[in-house]
């Protein structure tokens, strides 16, 4: 579970920023004078981590409320460490 979830950081938390700048690129390639809206639903995340439930014995609902909780518990994490230079 937690070496899976190192996977979260490089992937997403790292790739997802360089991913975003070349699709508004493209839209200005195709003369769209606008910027992708931040709402918009470009990428859809989902994981099986804690799920994979088909003859696994060892995954029970405990270990998927634990994924799901190191998730959101390194999630939190992130964005609190690029804001914590922001004072109150």
């Amino acid at each position: 579970m937690r070496a899976g979830m190192s996977y979260f950081h490089e992937t997403i938390w790292k790739g997802v920023p360089k991913f975003l700048p070349p699709v508004d690129m493209s839209f200005k390639n195709i003369r769209i004078n606008e910027r992708v809206p931040y709402n918009a639903p470009l990428l859809q995340l989902s994981s099986w981590m804690g799920g994979d439930r088909d003859g696994k014995p060892r995954v029970t609902p405990e270990v998927t409320r634990d994924v799901c909780l190191l998730t959101r518990i390194m999630a939190t994490n992130l964005y609190f460490s690029k804001i914590g230079w922001l004072k109150y």
